[in-house]
C-alpha cells in the first residue's frame, strides 16, 4: 500500500479536514504527550468542541510557510495521512517530496519563530517529528525549517532574509527518545478516545 492510499482527507475543505482529524491522534496532538499520568488531560483537550481558528501568529505562519517550503524545494502538503499500522494515528506534514524514484519520502515541517532565536526543534517539536516518522514509515528524513521573525513579523536582520533548517533523520537520538516516550501514551489516549467517541455517538 502506497502512502497515497492512506489519505484520510485531502485537506481542500478545512471543515472536512477537521472532522476527519477528530477521531484520530495527530502529530500536533502527539507534540503534547509528555507524561502517562496526564492521559486524562490529553483526552479532554482532544475532545474539546471549541475550534481554534487562528491568531496573528498562526496567520504569520501561513504567510511564511510557502516561502520556507519553496526555499527547501519541497512541495506543500495539506492532506491528512494515517499510519499503515494504526489507522488512528495520523499527520499532515507541511511538505512532502518523493525521493529515490518514489521509494521513500522527504518531509518538511515549517515553523515561524516570533521574537525567538533557536537552533532547532523544541522538545514538543521533536515529539511532533517523531510521530510523523511513525505515521509515514516511508519517510527517511524531515527537513525542519524555521524563520526567526522580529516584532514587525519580518525575518530578523541578522538572517538576511533567509530561513534556517536542519535535516532530521529517523534514527536521530532525539527522535528515538521521543518515540519511546510518546508512543505508549499515544496508544492509551487513542484507546480512550475511541471509547469516548463511541459513547458520544450512542448518546446522540
Amino acid at each position: 500500500m502506497s502512502y497515497l492510499d492512506r489519505i484520510l482527507h485531502d485537506g481542500v475543505d478545512r471543515a472536512g479536514w477537521e472532522n476527519a482529524r477528530r477521531p484520530v491522534l495527530g502529530a500536533s496532538d502527539a507534540a503534547h504527550l509528555a507524561k502517562m499520568s496526564s492521559v486524562d488531560k490529553y483526552l479532554a483537550a482532544k475532545l474539546g468542541h471549541g475550534s481554534f481558528h487562528g491568531n496573528e501568529y498562526t496567520e504569520s505562519g501561513h504567510r511564511w510557510e510557502p516561502m520556507m517550503l519553496a526555499w527547501a524545494g519541497i512541495p506543500q502538503n495539506i492532506a491528512l495521512f494515517h499510519s499503515p499500522a494504526e489507522p488512528g494515528f495520523a499527520c499532515t506534514p507541511d511538505g512532502i517530496a518523493e525521493v529515490h524514484g518514489g521509494r521513500s519520502l522527504r518531509l518538511a515541517e515549517a515553523k515561524a519563530k516570533h521574537l525567538k532565536i533557536v537552533d532547532g526543534p523544541s522538545v514538543s517539536e521533536w515529539r511532533q517529528l517523531a510521530f510523523q516518522f511513525e505515521v509515514l514509515p516511508e519517510a527517511t528524513e524531515i527537513e525542519f525549517i524555521w524563520v526567526e521573525l522580529d516584532a514587525a513579523g519580518e525575518i530578523r536582520a541578522g538572517r538576511h532574509g533567509e530561513p534556517c533548517s536542519i535535516t532530521v533523520r529517523r534514527d536521530h537520538p532525539k527522535i528515538l527518545a521521543a518515540r519511546a516516550q510518546i508512543m505508549p501514551i499515544a496508544a492509551e489516549v487513542l484507546a480512550r478516545l475511541r471509547v469516548a467517541l463511541t459513547y458520544e455517538r450512542s448518546a446522540a
